[in-house]
Protein backbone atom coordinates (compact mmCIF):
# COMPACT_ATOMS: atom_id res chain seq x y z
CA UNK A 1 0.00 0.00 0.00
CA UNK A 2 3.04 2.56 0.10
CA UNK A 3 5.66 0.66 2.68
CA UNK A 4 7.58 -0.79 -0.10
CA UNK A 5 5.41 0.24 -3.44
CA UNK A 6 4.17 3.21 -5.09
CA UNK A 7 0.62 2.08 -6.47
CA UNK A 8 -1.47 3.77 -4.44
CA UNK A 9 0.43 7.21 -4.41
CA UNK A 10 0.88 6.95 -8.43
CA UNK A 11 -2.30 5.87 -9.48
CA UNK A 12 -3.97 8.76 -6.56
CA UNK A 13 -1.08 11.21 -7.95
CA UNK A 14 -1.48 10.65 -12.01
CA UNK A 15 -5.68 11.06 -11.15
CA UNK A 16 -5.47 14.32 -8.97
CA UNK A 17 -3.17 15.99 -11.12
CA UNK A 18 0.05 16.03 -8.58
CA UNK A 19 2.66 17.58 -9.82
CA UNK A 20 5.65 15.84 -8.22
CA UNK A 21 5.05 12.14 -7.03
CA UNK A 22 7.74 10.03 -4.61
CA UNK A 23 7.28 6.01 -4.78
CA UNK A 24 9.84 3.97 -2.89
CA UNK A 25 10.65 2.43 -6.37
CA UNK A 26 12.69 5.34 -7.96
CA UNK A 27 14.58 7.43 -4.87
CA UNK A 28 14.12 11.44 -6.06
CA UNK A 29 16.37 13.82 -3.77
CA UNK A 30 15.29 16.96 -2.15
CA UNK A 31 17.47 18.76 -4.67
CA UNK A 32 15.37 17.24 -7.59
CA UNK A 33 12.10 18.28 -5.57
CA UNK A 34 13.21 21.99 -4.68
CA UNK A 35 14.38 22.36 -8.40
CA UNK A 36 10.97 21.08 -9.24
CA UNK A 37 9.49 23.92 -7.19
CA UNK A 38 11.43 26.48 -8.12
CA UNK A 39 10.68 25.64 -11.83
CA UNK A 40 7.15 25.75 -11.47
CA UNK A 41 7.24 29.21 -9.16
CA UNK A 42 9.50 30.84 -12.05
CA UNK A 43 6.57 29.81 -14.73
CA UNK A 44 4.18 31.28 -12.34
CA UNK A 45 2.80 28.66 -10.60
CA UNK A 46 2.45 29.49 -7.03
CA UNK A 47 1.53 26.23 -5.60
CA UNK A 48 2.44 22.45 -6.09
CA UNK A 49 0.60 19.08 -4.88
CA UNK A 50 2.94 16.74 -3.91
CA UNK A 51 2.38 12.99 -3.10
CA UNK A 52 4.13 11.11 -0.99
CA UNK A 53 4.16 7.32 -0.59
CA UNK A 54 4.45 6.31 3.03
CA UNK A 55 7.47 4.38 2.67
CA UNK A 56 9.85 6.81 0.93
CA UNK A 57 13.46 7.08 2.25
CA UNK A 58 14.22 10.87 1.97
CA UNK A 59 17.73 10.82 1.95
CA UNK A 60 19.54 13.64 3.79
CA UNK A 61 16.56 14.77 5.92
CA UNK A 62 15.23 11.17 7.25
CA UNK A 63 16.34 8.52 8.69
CA UNK A 64 15.41 5.23 9.08
CA UNK A 65 14.73 4.72 12.42
CA UNK A 66 11.01 4.79 14.64
CA UNK A 67 8.98 2.48 16.73
CA UNK A 68 8.25 -0.72 15.21
CA UNK A 69 5.21 -2.70 15.10
CA UNK A 70 4.49 -6.69 16.36
CA UNK A 71 6.25 -7.66 13.31
CA UNK A 72 8.97 -5.39 13.46
CA UNK A 73 8.44 -3.07 10.87
CA UNK A 74 9.14 0.16 11.63
CA UNK A 75 5.73 2.26 11.81
CA UNK A 76 5.80 4.63 8.95
CA UNK A 77 2.88 6.56 10.58
CA UNK A 78 5.44 7.86 13.11
CA UNK A 79 8.19 8.58 10.60
CA UNK A 80 6.14 10.81 8.69
CA UNK A 81 7.69 11.09 5.44
CA UNK A 82 5.94 14.03 4.76
CA UNK A 83 6.18 16.03 7.81
CA UNK A 84 9.88 15.51 6.79
CA UNK A 85 9.76 16.52 3.13
CA UNK A 86 7.28 19.86 4.12
CA UNK A 87 10.19 20.87 6.90
CA UNK A 88 12.70 20.40 4.23
CA UNK A 89 11.07 21.94 1.20
CA UNK A 90 10.49 25.31 3.81
CA UNK A 91 14.13 25.26 4.94
CA UNK A 92 15.56 25.18 1.12
CA UNK A 93 12.98 27.30 -0.73
CA UNK A 94 11.28 29.67 2.36
CA UNK A 95 7.91 28.41 0.26
CA UNK A 96 5.02 27.58 2.97
CA UNK A 97 4.79 23.83 2.64
CA UNK A 98 1.67 22.17 3.94
CA UNK A 99 0.97 18.71 4.97
CA UNK A 100 -2.38 16.55 4.64
CA UNK A 101 -2.03 12.75 5.35
CA UNK A 102 -4.60 11.00 3.90
CA UNK A 103 -3.55 7.57 5.40
CA UNK A 104 -6.01 4.89 5.52
CA UNK A 105 -9.34 7.57 4.41
CA UNK A 106 -7.99 6.67 1.01
CA UNK A 107 -7.46 3.68 1.50
CA UNK A 108 -11.12 3.18 2.74
CA UNK A 109 -13.70 5.19 0.00
CA UNK A 110 -17.07 3.59 -0.52
CA UNK A 111 -16.72 1.01 -2.77
CA UNK A 112 -18.73 1.08 -6.05
CA UNK A 113 -21.37 -1.33 -6.83
CA UNK A 114 -18.81 -3.67 -8.81
CA UNK A 115 -15.96 -3.67 -5.96
CA UNK A 116 -18.85 -4.84 -3.26
CA UNK A 117 -20.42 -7.42 -6.10
CA UNK A 118 -16.61 -8.98 -6.84
CA UNK A 119 -15.84 -8.79 -2.76
CA UNK A 120 -18.78 -11.29 -2.22
CA UNK A 121 -18.11 -13.44 -5.58
CA UNK A 122 -14.51 -13.91 -4.07
CA UNK A 123 -15.44 -14.28 -0.42
CA UNK A 124 -18.03 -16.57 -0.90
CA UNK A 125 -15.24 -18.50 -3.31
CA UNK A 126 -12.66 -18.67 -0.60
CA UNK A 127 -15.38 -19.51 2.19
CA UNK A 128 -15.93 -22.32 -0.14
CA UNK A 129 -12.41 -23.19 -0.60
CA UNK A 130 -11.60 -23.24 3.68
CA UNK A 131 -15.08 -25.52 4.04
CA UNK A 132 -13.30 -27.52 1.54
CA UNK A 133 -10.12 -28.03 3.40
CA UNK A 134 -8.76 -26.41 0.38
CA UNK A 135 -5.10 -24.21 1.37
CA UNK A 136 -2.74 -22.80 0.12
CA UNK A 137 -5.21 -21.45 -3.02
CA UNK A 138 -6.54 -18.01 -3.58
CA UNK A 139 -9.73 -16.75 -5.63
CA UNK A 140 -8.76 -14.03 -7.80
CA UNK A 141 -10.83 -12.32 -10.35
CA UNK A 142 -9.83 -13.49 -14.56
CA UNK A 143 -11.05 -12.95 -17.61
CA UNK A 144 -14.26 -11.43 -15.70
CA UNK A 145 -14.36 -14.67 -13.67
CA UNK A 146 -13.68 -16.05 -10.41
CA UNK A 147 -10.20 -18.33 -10.76
CA UNK A 148 -8.50 -20.34 -8.08
CA UNK A 149 -4.72 -19.85 -8.30
CA UNK A 150 -1.67 -20.92 -5.78
CA UNK A 151 -0.98 -18.18 -3.09
CA UNK A 152 2.55 -18.50 -4.12
CA UNK A 153 1.36 -17.12 -7.67
CA UNK A 154 0.06 -13.78 -6.33
CA UNK A 155 2.63 -13.39 -3.14
CA UNK A 156 5.17 -11.84 -5.48
CA UNK A 157 5.72 -7.63 -4.71
CA UNK A 158 4.83 -5.95 -8.09
CA UNK A 159 6.27 -2.68 -8.40
CA UNK A 160 5.47 0.60 -10.54
CA UNK A 161 6.56 -0.17 -13.99
CA UNK A 162 9.51 2.61 -15.36
CA UNK A 163 7.27 4.16 -17.80
CA UNK A 164 3.78 4.35 -15.79
CA UNK A 165 6.61 6.03 -13.06
CA UNK A 166 7.99 8.43 -15.77
CA UNK A 167 4.07 9.25 -17.29
CA UNK A 168 3.79 10.78 -13.62
CA UNK A 169 6.37 13.49 -14.77
CA UNK A 170 4.88 14.67 -17.79
CA UNK A 171 2.95 17.42 -16.56
CA UNK A 172 4.55 18.57 -13.47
Amino acid sequence: MGRDVGWVATMGGLAGGADVILIPEYPVGLDEVVGHLHRRRAEGKDFSIIVVAEGVRLNAVQDGSGETDAFGHVRLSERGAGDTLSRAIGAATGFEARVTVLGHLQRGGTPSTVDRIWATRLGARAAELAIDGCSGVIPVRRDGDVAVVPLADVLEQRRVPRELYELTQLFG
